[in-house]
């Protein structure tokens, strides 16, 4: 992740930290274009598959990919297949990936990487980042941020093919984690049937 030459780099007034060669803070609107979401009048939902399926916030997030529970027949703001997306009001931070053409509301921004960034990395740093982004909707009576909080906001960010690297060994890692837990879910749920199992063979007189 570079060399162990460390750079000073400094963002604005506020930012300020040592970054390996290459690297450099960055504002999220010089990478990537914000979209944010719009509500679209009550009247064009619909409940059954008609339209884009229509996104409003946190509540329609699946593990990875959003769960389509409401479409609208005439979007007014759409993400596309790829995009992240991010809640911006309470709470402020989490994200899926949008796998489908959609529309999304008020709730959500699409964030959607240009040429110089890694969807996949810039997806990992807003997680790791989370909690800097959800400071810049406290204060207010209602937790939220817009789309200028999301362009102004810095990130850490190496070279494409570094970013692709980086993001490359987190899959793998994860893909890791996934097994494991799984493995230990399956060895749990063999755990909790034993009882039931041995008191099945006790009554049958196999004990």
């Amino acid at each position: 992740m570079g060399t162990a030459k460390q750079t000073q780099i400094t963002v604005g007034a506020a930012h300020a930290a040592p970054l390996p060669d290459g690297w450099r803070w960055v504002r999220l609107g010089e990478v990537c274009e914000i979209i944010a979401g719009q509500s679209p009048p009550g009247s064009t939902y619909r409940t059954s598959p008609e339209g884009l399926p229509f996104f409003q916030g946190k509540a329609d997030f699946g593990k990875a990919n959003p769960v389509a529970r409401v479409w609208c027949v005439e979007p007014t703001k759409i993400a596309q297949p790829g995009d992240i997306l991010i809640s911006v009001r309470a709470p402020v931070g989490p994200t899926n990936v949008a796998d489908v053409e959609c529309c999304i509301g008020r709730g959500l921004a699409a964030i959607r990487c240009g040429k110089n960034a890694d969807s996949d990395f810039i997806l990992n740093a807003l997680r790791h980042f989370e909690a800097t982004l959800v400071k810049k909707g406290s204060g207010s009576t209602f937790e939220a941020i817009n789309r200028d909080d999301l362009e102004s906001f810095t990130i850490p960010l190496p070279p494409l093919p570094e970013q692709r690297r980086i993001a490359g060994l987190l899959r793998e890692q994860m893909a890791a984690v996934e097994k494991a837990r799984t493995s230990a879910e399956e060895e749990l749920a063999a755990i909790n049937a034993l009882p039931a199992a041995l008191l099945r063979r006790a009554f049958a007189g196999g004990l």
